[in-house]
């Protein structure tokens, strides 16, 4: 299901005046204090945008996968923090939507929506990074329910959290098929809430440590099947991959726009810097290096909107990797291009160049991507593009 363009198109407009009135004067701001704009978080939540994963009987206005994609790009054109901030909620929400019970959804959704309830997934440990089966988060089962205990680290918005989908071992032995998910909500006895990473980057939306010692949770809060986790877990990837995508994107484009502008008014040797062919060469190459890039996170959105398959998955993949490696590039050079001031925090080009690296990190390293590409090329061969993609290039097929 997804909203129609007439919406869609209401819905964006709606944001970008958000974006241009409210975060954009903040967003240097956020980034020095590294502080959560809680404030912010509720006006994003009065335009009905953490409503987009879900279902309108639960409180949402969805669930739509496109919508927040372009939110997220457009947020990070000033403020990939903000961006990373709101797209989570949809990484986190997605497991509640598609695996919860009614009592679950009926609990949690309404609150999510309306941005009271922030919502968390709870998957990375210190010793399971890209490794996600191997987490050792135990959960033991005992009278009505289970007992947990483990550490989670790099949690998004964990400082900040309300509730969390936490996957833990309910089978030690059975690696990935042995793990199962739960619903934790703040305040659980037992349930710590720990110290905040001081990142390079992203600063303003928390990663988290938590820490749960015997934690009890009850059976009827297991969210999905027992020993069924790692589907829940892995379901939420391809989307998230996007995500990380549409911010490298948005923030590539927001480093580059700066960097032109500049370039235009900068006046060296009798005329403004982009008219020496060195710096027209550099910003032109990052200008197609963006553009190459979005071109295949659109075809990915249109190939996972049109079906789950596996060769979606590894466009996905494609589109996380080049996105987020053209992104890192491309605002690096606009450092370059701006020289001393690119260096310098009255310019936010050297603040987008930070933001830009966790996000070849997130969802999935560079590495992991190609690892996921060269194995369909091992098994499958080329993806394809099918004569429905084709078409709807408006490219007659031989």
């Amino acid at each position: 299901m997804s909203i129609d363009n007439d919406f869609r198109n209401q819905i964006l407009s709606s944001v970008e005046r958000f974006v241009a009135d409210r975060i954009a004067p903040r967003a240097s701001e956020i980034d020095a204090a590294n502080l959560f704009p809680a404030d912010l978080y509720r006006e994003a939540a009065a335009l009905g945008v953490f409503g987009l994963w879900i279902p309108e009987e639960y409180g949402g206005i969805g669930p739509d996968m496109v919508t927040p994609l372009l939110i997220s790009d457009v947020i990070a054109r000033v403020s990939p923090s903000f961006a990373l901030i709101f797209s989570n909620c949809g990484d986190a929400v997605t497991p509640i939507v598609n695996f919860g019970s009614d009592e679950q959804k009926r609990r949690l959704l309404p609150g999510i929506a309306a941005g009271t309830t922030i919502p968390c997934f709870a998957l990375t440990e210190p010793g399971s990074g890209s490794d996600a089966a191997s987490i050792s988060t135990q959960a033991e089962e005992v009278d009505r329910g289970y007992r947990i205990s483990g550490r989670k680290m790099w949690i998004t918005n964990g400082g900040v959290g309300d509730v969390f989908t936490v996957f833990a071992k309910t089978d030690p032995d059975a690696g990935n098929k042995g793990i199962s998910a739960f619903i934790i909500e703040r305040g659980a006895p037992g349930f710590t809430i720990g110290r905040n990473e001081d990142l390079i980057g992203l600063r303003g939306c928390p990663a988290t440590e938590l820490v749960f010692e015997d934690v009890f949770v009850p059976a009827d809060q297991m969210l999905g099947e027992k020993n069924r986790g790692f589907r829940i877990a892995m379901s939420t990837l391809d989307e998230a991959r996007l995500n990380c995508s549409a911010m490298a994107l948005g923030a590539a484009t927001g480093a580059l726009q700066c960097a032109i502008d500049y370039a235009k008014e900068r006046v060296q040797f009798g005329k403004p810097i982009i008219e020496h062919q060195g710096l027209a060469f550099l910003l032109a190459d990052c200008a197609a290096r963006l553009t190459g890039a979005r071109a295949i996170w659109q075809r990915a959105m249109t190939m996972l909107e049109r079906s789950r398959s596996r060769e979606a998955s590894t466009i996905a993949a494609m589109a996380k990797l080049l996105s987020t490696e053209a992104a890192m590039r491309v605002t690096t050079e606009c450092v370059q291009a701006m020289g001393a001031n690119g260096l310098s925090k009255a310019y936010p080009v050297e603040r987008f160049m930070r933001d830009c690296k966790p996000f070849e990190v997130f969802d999935g390293t560079s590495q992991i991507q190609k690892l996921l590409i060269g194995r369909h090329l091992e098994k499958y061969g080329l993806p394809e593009v099918s004569h429905e993609e084709i078409a709807a290039l408006g490219i007659a097929a031989e």
